[in-house]
């Protein structure tokens, strides 16, 4: 990420992950840039995690509050504001989900990055959007590490409970997924 930019809008997929590791408040606080999610993720998409029990097993599932985080002024909720972004919503749409499409319409518009982890919709990014910035979920976390000088147990719990309650696993092809298997397994298989 070389271009700066003030507010880095979440999709759906990069939420749930960093809403399930229970840290989404330290790495909001860490971040030099506010979080922002469009409203349509929050109102269209299924948005919970699941809480582990001590066996391991999925236990409950549970609705994501970001009321404390837009409280605070860390995440700002954004919608479609303009003919223009409704016009590059509908192009993306054409493309890629919904809420990813209107992530990137808004991010395009409005000079914002965007985190997401969904292959296609980071391809039709790079490929129709060239001045977005496109960051991954372990490049937030990995911020956060480095910004706050988080302990490798720390990590490692926040990684845990983002993969047990977002069924989250980082592609083989994501530069990061050896730092997060040496994380979260001692050693790179």
């Amino acid at each position: 990420m070389t271009r700066r930019f003030d507010i880095l809008i979440l999709d759906a997929s990069c939420l749930l992950n960093l809403y399930a590791t229970g840290r989404s408040r330290d790495i909001a606080l860490t971040l030099p840039y506010r979080l922002g999610v469009a409203d349509y993720v929050l109102e269209r998409e299924v948005l919970y995690v699941w809480l582990t029990g001590l066996a391991g097993t999925r236990e409950e599932r549970v609705s994501v509050d970001l009321s404390p985080l837009v409280d605070e002024d860390l995440m700002q909720v954004t919608r479609l504001e303009s003919e223009e972004e409704e016009g590059i919503f509908v192009d993306f749409a054409a493309l890629v989900d919904d809420g990813e499409a209107m992530t990137g319409a808004i991010a395009l518009h409005r000079g914002y990055a965007v985190a997401s982890d969904d292959r296609k919709a980071r391809r039709v990014l790079a490929k129709q959007a060239q001045s977005v910035p496109i960051v991954s979920t372990l490049d937030l976390l990995k911020q956060w590490v480095e910004c706050a000088s988080v302990s490798e147990d720390e990590l490692r719990g926040a990684l845990v409970a983002m993969k047990s309650g977002a069924s989250y696993l980082p592609g083989a092809r994501d530069p990061l997924d050896e730092w997060w298997r040496t994380v979260m397994y001692g050693d790179a298989p």
